[in-house]
């Protein structure tokens, strides 16, 4: 692969040199609906009432398209939406058509819980009309509010971005109704775009039909990947245009947050009082341009954030965390770099920049003292340019430096689909070398079924690296490349790279090191539709790894599902068989005591999964392994069981489980979480989370009240308690803690 490189460098060349696409029209041949906004003088209230008279002056759009069951043919229940807006705001006005309203499905009411299940609405906006990246807000009968930033077509998904925005929806005798407020303050836009990328998915769950307003074919889709949440009105490039949008106002110039903390905790082991503290900072947006914004964040504190899911590890390899903070969150896609993740439950291969490791080591928060990150866009550009500065710590026995962390991503997009970029990332601890990388990509899309892609990064030398006995002439790259075909009924990948000995991406995410990596898929999904089979599902997948200074196998796993389906109902269920290979040149602790000798292994199991339709009273994810590992057996698996109560009360229990023989030594691994989940408003719920280890008898509570009091600003109280329990009825609690925030959003 690393012969390649000149032609990769000569094909972004060729790109570069193609014309920039800063707004682009459809694929020739494609007709896609268009509508115009409506201009006011005065907005609706937002009451999930069309009856205000300014609904009456705007454009009707309508005739949805079927993507499922049958697509490219009329909708059952015809959807109407309308637009309108002053210099302020855009208002999104929706009539849901059903011949059966007491059949509506609307169990979430929670703010970012997963309403596509539900009947539901999804507004798409392509803001910068560059039929890549988008905005998505959905909403559904409850009022509840979800919505995502979109980068590539689903390539990145910010499920966690939070956006300023208000939706109220009501039942009738007809169907139903919502209505959707929108600041332009909450977006970032091109004022020069003939138009705006515009999409609505209507999703009719008691009758399982998705509907669009722009018409998707089936193979926008993503049909195999089970709990994926891409959805098919993410394929931004076959949007229709929502026009008229002239005169906006300019987004918010400035938007400041102040926020004060408290918190009280305790180690009840401890003969000793409990200890106190309080705090303050500052978040702080300021609109440049409309497409530009720059966002500093002062003494920042993320005690309001999610305690992070428990994981087990029976691999060599690293566990992947995602990132739940809003300051990282926001427009996190323009920094996504490096190969595909393909397996949203698997750790990536390679992330070039993974904002965990600025302000956190090990899951522990570092103090960060100061934050300034500016991103958007300008005509065909993307750019992010990010810095943050985090304090010095003692850590147990050793001392946490100072760290200047910086991040710079330029990226062009070329052609309809197409982009080149580039990026640089550099971490700077006090007292030790700098670690600088540099990289550069490309996407290729000549159609709409075919996608070529490729890196090249290198990082420059640090004390860790050279510290660890590594030469100059073992490198310091990594590359690759990746191909992609999305048919109507086969789906294929392949994704290769190499990654050198000593390639160290200090603000990254990095798996593996000196080894060569291929994972090609191939997945046939042809639509049956008789009796209860809508959907079989068959998959050849492989991973392989080998050592790139002497070739030799590090591991393979090749999985073949050779029968699967998805029923009628939207259930789904595969059965697979995995043939794993290891190959360990030293030897591996799988369990503290348990310890694997140097060797070649080969291990088989069976492995079977189940996806049952969430949008039910009782929802089922399960995925079961049975075989053996290394030289002796192992029964695994992953069970969610979830019940909505109402939108009111939701629970979730998870139970992720390892049973292991080996000639070594035998060990069980469980760990448990119990969530209940109390909605009371849109803007006002309680979490609780407990969760349990039984292997450590690490026990923990996590109980987190959140109050959106006014758009923008909020209140948090959380509380916090660990044991130590390796028998639950004997737990000793060795740390407790109430802590306490309030935000208040001001708009000058």
């Amino acid at each position: 692969m690393k012969r390649s490189l000149p032609a990769t460098v000569g094909l972004l060349g060729f790109l570069a040199g193609a014309p920039v696409a800063g707004q682009e029209q459809p694929e020739a041949g494609a007709e896609r609906p268009s509508m115009a906004a409506t201009r006011v003088e005065r907005g609706p209230n937002v009451d999930g009432d069309l009856s205000d008279a300014v609904w009456a002056q705007s454009e009707v759009g309508t005739n949805f398209i079927q993507h499922e069951p049958l697509d490219g043919v009329p909708a059952t229940e015809q959807t109407e939406i309308r637009v309108v807006f002053t210099d302020s705001t855009i208002y999104f006005g929706i009539t849901a058509f059903d011949a059966n309203p007491d059949a509506i499905i609307a169990r979430e009411m929670e703010r970012d819980s997963r309403i596509f299940q539900d009947d539901s609405i999804i507004l798409l906006l392509d803001t910068f009309y560059d039929r890549r990246n988008a905005y998505a807000f959905e909403t559904n009968l409850n009022g509840a509010r979800t919505d995502t930033l979109v980068t590539d077509e689903g390539r990145d998904l910010n499920l966690e971005w939070d956006g300023i925005w208000q939706s109220s929806a009501r039942r009738t005798d007809f169907g139903w109704v919502a209505e959707i407020a929108l600041p332009i303050s909450t977006l970032r836009f091109d004022p020069a775009a003939p138009a705006w990328g515009f999409n609505v998915q209507r999703y009719i769950a008691h009758k399982r039909e998705m509907t669009h307003w722009s018409g998707l074919p089936r193979e926008v889709g993503t049909l195999g990947q089970v709990g994926s949440q891409v959805l098919p009105v993410h394929r931004v490039s076959m949007a229709g245009e929502l026009t008229g949008l002239a005169g906006l106002s300019r987004s918010a110039q400035l938007q400041v947050k102040p926020f004060v903390i408290g918190d009280v905790s305790e180690d009840p082991r401890l003969d000793v009082d409990p200890a106190s503290d309080g705090d303050y900072g500052l978040d702080l947006k300021w609109g440049v341009t409309r497409s530009l914004a720059l966002d500093l964040t002062y003494n920042t504190d993320f005690a309001e954030v999610e305690v992070d899911e428990l994981q087990t590890n029976l691999t060599r390899f690293s566990l992947y965390f995602p990132e739940k903070r809003d300051f990282f969150l926001e427009n996190a896609g323009i920094f996504d770099f490096g190969p595909p993740h393909r397996l949203f439950y698997e750790p990536p291969v390679l992330k070039t920049f993974f904002s965990r490791r600025v302000g956190l080591d090990e899951g522990d928060q570092v103090p960060i003292d100061w934050g300034a990150r500016l991103t958007g866009r300008v005509g065909g550009w993307n750019l992010g340019v990010l810095r943050v500065a985090t304090a010095g710590i003692a850590k147990d026995d050793r001392q946490l430096p100072a760290n200047a962390f910086t991040v710079a991503r330029l990226k062009r997009n070329v052609g309809r689909r197409s982009s080149v970029g580039a990026m640089i990332t550099e971490t700077a601890p006090d007292g030790a070398a700098a670690n600088r990388v540099v990289g550069v990509d490309f996407d290729y899309k000549p159609t709409s079924t075919i996608g070529l892609g490729g890196f090249w990064t290198s990082s420059g030398a640090s004390e860790e690296t050279a510290g660890a006995g590594g030469s100059s002439d073992s490198g310091e790259a990594a590359y690759g490349f990746n191909f992609d075909y999305q048919g109507r009924d086969l789906t294929v990948y392949l994704d290769a790279q190499d990654i050198e000995e000593d390639y160290h991406p200090a603000a990254g995410f990095l798996l593996r090191r000196n080894v060569r990596h291929l994972n090609p898929m191939i997945q046939w999904l042809p639509r049956i539709e008789r009796g209860f089979v809508r959907t079989w599902f068959t998959e050849i997948r492989a991973d392989y790894y080998e050592t790139l200074d002497g070739g030799e196998l590090e591991s393979r796993q090749i999985e073949i599902s050779p029968i699967g389906m998805r029923t009628t109902s939207e259930d789904r269920w595969r059965l697979g068989y995995l043939h794993e290979t290891e190959n360990l040149v030293e030897p591996f602790e799988v369990s503290p005591g348990v310890v694997i000798p140097p060797g070649y292994y080969e291990f088989d199991a069976v492995r079977f999964s189940i996806y049952s339709n969430q949008s039910r009273f009782f929802g089922l994810r399960s995925r079961i392994g049975v075989g053996d590992f290394y030289t002796g057996t192992q029964v695994s698996g992953r069970t969610t069981i979830n019940f909505k109560f109402s939108k009111h009360i939701q629970t979730e229990t998870r139970w992720v489980f390892n049973n292991v023989e080996l000639p070594q030594g035998a060990f069980d691994i469980g760990l448990y979480s119990q969530l209940v989940n109390f909605t009371f408003t849109p803007n006002l719920r309680l979490n609780t989370i407990l969760q349990y280890n039984d292997l450590s008898g690490d026990l923990g509570t996590n109980i987190r009240l959140h109050w959106i009091y006014k758009p923008g600003s909020d209140l948090f109280v959380v509380y916090n308690e660990n044991w130590m329990a390796e028998d639950l009825r004997y737990r000793t609690s060795t740390h407790r803690q109430i802590a306490v925030k309030f935000t208040y959003l001001i708009q000058p």
